[in-house]
């Protein structure tokens, strides 16, 4: 409610000051395009942009529409006052000289009903009477979690190194290889540990 009810004041407030800046303004520029270059000729078109800026802010700003509403109803009413009803204009502006700029009919009184027409016209979109929603907050992203998108990672192949294949290993016969006396025979101790005899009795003491 609080937001609506300055918004109201704040497009009663601006309302004179458009319809002040555009009628002044207008009565300046055509000497800027008949190519006088003068202090109030470039100063009309400056004040001229100002107020397209303050109306385009007051009519797309997220502020209360009755900003833009107010604003809008009364610049029309003023463009549009002489032609509805110019003799109670005349009795209600007796102070102000009917040949001043700022007299409603002079030059500005179209620049002001265009101005007056948007502000009302962006007063009325209903978009502009729905509260805003605030933003959700961003979700933090993951630091050690792994996206859901992300396919799982490929299992690592077993890279140990097998053991080589040792060949078996061949017992050959002594007395089946040729000559036994080029063999070696061998020994082992006795019971007693101390005395060496040959592993196959057979043999004999022969050894190489």
């Amino acid at each position: 409610m609080l937001r609506h009810l300055a918004g109201l004041l704040a497009g009663v407030a601006l309302a004179p000051v458009l319809w002040i800046a555009v009628a002044w303004a207008s009565g300046s520029l055509p000497r800027l395009v008949e190519g006088e270059v003068s202090f109030a000729s470039v100063a009309s078109a400056a004040v001229l942009c100002l107020a397209g800026f303050a109306a385009a802010y007051v009519a797309a700003a997220r502020i209360s529409p009755l900003a833009a509403g107010a604003s809008g109803a009364l610049l029309t009413a003023l463009a549009l006052w002489p032609a509805v009803h110019p003799a109670s204009m005349g009795s209600a502006l007796s102070w102000l000289n009917d040949e001043s700029s700022l007299y409603p009919g002079g030059p500005g009184t179209g620049t002001a009903l265009l101005l007056g027409a948007l502000l009302l016209f962006s007063a009325a979109v209903p978009s502009r009477w729905r509260t805003a929603v605030p933003a959700a907050p961003a979700a933090a992203p993951e630091v050690f979690g792994v996206p859901e998108d992300t396919e799982p990672p490929a299992p690592v192949p077993d890279t140990v190194p097998q053991p080589p294949e040792v060949p078996p290993t061949v017992v050959v016969d002594p007395s089946s290889a040729g000559d036994p006396n080029k063999t070696t025979t061998p020994f082992v101790r006795d019971e007693s540990g101390t005395v060496w005899a040959p592993l196959n009795p057979d043999a004999g003491g022969e050894t190489r």
